[in-house]
């Protein structure tokens, strides 16, 4: 992969400076990113200055291969002047460079301009840039320098990259998968112009819950040379977990076609319900044997504010060839269902409650499928079985005659925040019924996911007693995180025997030979 540079510059407020440049092996993108914050008392001035850099490979029959750079700068980063129009403009100066083997093979210095503006009120608009560099095959160091041309002291942001241009002539060859903001047939050539579309560049890897398209452009070269006129060839292309190299079923498309000297792909998905997380969109292009013959990947990443829990499509699932379609026996699938309680969001609660009892096997299989898949939708069985396997640990560990452990509250805890980073069981104390303190150095609520993945506490501790002496089930009488019941007063319940105080304000506890509980509960150990 090639690389992805972030240039950071950070004044603090504290007045040093702090230089800082992060390579990520991310393919064929640069960020040049200025950030300079002065605080002086309680005021915070923030100035950015950022453009957004990529390229993508192409070649075309008739004049060979090329570089395609984008540029897109964010207009309220640069400083606006007057022109000799008297109108306000920005401009930035460029330098790309291409070299091999220390010699200078394609470079090109230029000023971009912004468009024009009669004032500045309404503030200042972004522009785009995309530049043709044309290369034979070879490994190049590409460099890269932007500055603010109406800042003539300012230092550049520079980056540099390696970059592979390799368009064979005996096998199939791609271009690079070129992400685009839109397209529009082309009135009349231009820059942007390829195969009769007017291609909008994006230039970012990032795509944000406002945006609910990925929209995307390339090119397979030689199939008929090497297939055969004539013949037919399916352009396959899909999206896959970064992770785990697994392809999203519901991200997967295909386009049949017939062999051309060049192929074109313009295509879209929608991604509203995709959910956060670093994925891959691959395109591949197989023969009628199914043998693939191309193939390129371009890296995303998603950040989405997961929807609210809807069933409205839930019955249009097809799950006859996914792992729930061997769970048959209706009372095993409800007890399956029953332990993703501790995990479930309130609306889930709900309908699994309601919505459930009739016992129909199919709408429980869509359930129950649709649960994992809008948790994990590369491996929805693997993120199920991993669970289960917390479900059997806690019903071994906290089950109780007639009672799941999973439907205890340490059960229920356990599932819903994990194991805690500190567990002690105090049983000895005189006086004191048995219980436990169990504490989070890091509390993530698996909930609330669905609602606010970025739901995070810190050093949060939980309180269980077991009043019953002997039946093994701790009940939970206060904690301090969100949303969990917060009981002043918990000392005194665990001092239930040798306590009669009847001030509903006062929960300091009686002196007691071998009382710890406070001190406990400050330093659990």
């Amino acid at each position: 992969m090639k690389k992805y540079i972030y240039s950071l510059t950070l004044f603090t407020p504290q007045l040093t400076v702090l230089h800082k440049f992060v390579v990520f092996n991310m393919k064929k993108y640069l960020i040049f990113l200025c950030l300079c914050i002065v605080s002086l008392s309680n005021n915070i001035l923030a100035i950015n200055v950022t453009a957004y850099f990529s390229y993508s490979t192409f070649t075309t029959p008739s004049k060979g291969s090329y570089v395609e750079t984008y540029l897109s700068v964010i207009g309220n980063s640069l400083k606006f002047v007057k022109n000799s129009k008297g109108k306000y403009q920005g401009a930035v100066d460029v330098a790309v460079g291409f070299t091999q083997n220390g010699a200078i093979k394609a470079a090109q210095k230029y000023t971009l301009n912004s468009p024009e503006l009669d004032d500045t009120i309404n503030g200042f608009p972004n522009f785009i840039d995309q530049q043709r560099y044309f290369l034979p095959n070879g490994t190049y160091q590409m460099e890269v320098s932007i500055s603010d041309k109406n800042k003539p002291g300012e230092k550049p942001f520079k980056g540099n990259m390696a970059i592979v241009v390799d368009f064979p002539s005996d096998r199939m060859g791609m271009s690079s998968v070129q992400l685009l903001e839109s397209y529009t047939k082309a009135e009349t050539a231009s820059t942007l112009t390829k195969s009769g579309y007017d291609l909008t560049p994006y230039v970012s890897t990032l795509y944000t819950e406002n945006i609910k398209k990925i929209k995307f452009y390339a090119e397979m070269y030689n199939a008929k040379k090497i297939i055969g006129e004539g013949q037919k060839i399916l352009i396959s292309y899909y999206l896959e977990s970064n992770d785990t190299k697994v392809k999203l079923e519901d991200y997967s498309l295909f386009s049949k076609q017939m062999t051309n000297d060049v192929n074109i792909l313009l295509a879209e998905f929608n991604i509203e319900s995709l959910p956060t997380g670093n994925y891959n969109l691959v395109v591949e292009v197989r023969d009628q044997i199914n043998k693939i013959e191309a193939r390129e990947k371009c890296f995303i990443q998603r950040v989405n504010k997961p929807a609210a829990f809807s069933f409205d499509d839930l019955k249009s699932l097809n799950v006859s060839t996914t792992f729930v379609s061997f769970y048959k026996s209706i009372d095993t699938l409800a007890y399956y269902i029953r332990s993703l309680r501790p995990i479930s969001s309130q609306s889930e609660v709900q309908y699994s409650e309601n919505q459930l009892k009739g016992k129909e096997l199919i709408l429980m299989q869509q359930y129950f499928y649709n649960f994992w898949r809008s948790r994990n939708p590369s491996t929805p069985e693997t993120a199920w079985l991993d669970y289960y396997q917390e479900v059997q640990k806690v019903n071994n560990e906290f089950g109780t005659f007639g009672k799941k452990g999973f439907d205890t509250d340490r059960g229920r805890v356990y599932l819903q925040y994990g194991p805690p980073d500190v567990r002690t069981k105090y049983d000895t104390e005189a006086n004191v019924i048995p219980y436990e303190i169990w504490l989070y150095y890091s509390l993530h609520d698996k909930t609330m996911d669905l609602e606010n993945p970025d739901n995070k506490q810190s050093n949060k501790k939980f309180v269980f007693y077991d009043p019953d002496l002997v039946s093994n089930r701790f009940s939970l009488i206060h904690s301090d995180a969100r949303g969990e019941i917060n009981n002043y007063r918990w000392n005194l319940l665990i001092h239930k025997t040798n306590s009669n105080s009847t001030n509903l304000d006062d929960p300091t506890v009686p002196d007691n030979f071998g009382g710890n509980s406070n001190e406990n509960y400050n330093n659990p150990k």
